[in-house]
């Protein structure tokens, strides 16, 4: 369906360092024709206001490559911090799908940011998962490092598993480094044993995101070797 590559970067639930994570991947894809797309955005007022595509935009060092604004990376943007299947008006699938099926036309890399969790409803009939497989994208999955992440991690992988969605691993994050290192571990450990799928690695704090120290993107650019990037 596209030309290009595309990188769907999902998580196991909302407010697990999806957007952070696309940034850092966005960084480490500098110079290789990369772009960034945020379909459907819920939860802000418009592209330019607290989206996600905004944030991207203004940390990484010169800006969203092309000249793209944030309203490029968006189809469809709602103020309700919903599901976009109750987010306002229908979403067109199809015009999504086409969106980014557009770009990666045209780029070599196109890094798509979902809403949420992979089965989060955009329609009454498709989910985010429906998106990925349409547009031929592989899934890097995010997930928190503690408490509760072997769970959702796991229920996540297999849903994938299921739809035999391709996978490019798992990333757990740690914003606050409140998760010990045991712990962080023997999450890690679990999720490799139980689903056959490689943990790259856990980024914790990054107090400068405009300059992520070099442990982040090294697990990022663990991810993007080891599938030929």
């Amino acid at each position: 369906m596209s030309s290009g590559r595309i990188i769907f970067i999902t998580g196991t639930d909302t407010d697990v360092g999806k957007t952070v994570v696309s940034l850092l991947v966005m960084r480490a894809l500098s110079g290789q024709g990369a772009v960034y797309l945020k379909p459907v955005q819920t939860g802000c007022p418009g592209p330019g206001h607290d989206s996600d595509a905004s944030f991207v935009h203004d940390l990484l060092p010169g800006g969203l490559p092309g000249g793209m604004a944030p309203a490029d990376c968006i189809h469809s943007c709602r103020p309700l911090p919903k599901a976009p299947l109750f987010a306002g008006d229908p979403v067109d699938f199809d015009a999504l799908s086409r969106f980014i099926a557009a770009h990666a036309a045209r780029h070599e890399i196109t890094v798509v940011e979902g809403a949420g969790g992979l089965l989060v409803p955009i329609t009454a009939q498709k989910t985010m998962v429906d998106l990925a497989m349409e547009t031929g994208a592989s899934l890097l999955v995010v997930g928190r490092a503690g408490l509760g992440t072997i769970n959702h991690t796991l229920l996540t992988l297999e849903a994938m598993k299921a739809r035999k969605a391709p996978c490019l691993g798992v990333i757990l994050t740690d914003p606050t480094d409140a998760v010990p290192e045991l712990d962080r571990a023997e999450n890690s450990a679990a999720i490799e044993s139980f689903s056959g799928i490689c943990v790259h690695g856990i980024i914790g704090r990054i107090d400068d995101l405009r300059n992520p120290h070099d442990h982040a993107q090294a697990v990022i650019k663990k991810i993007l070797s080891s599938q030929g990037s």
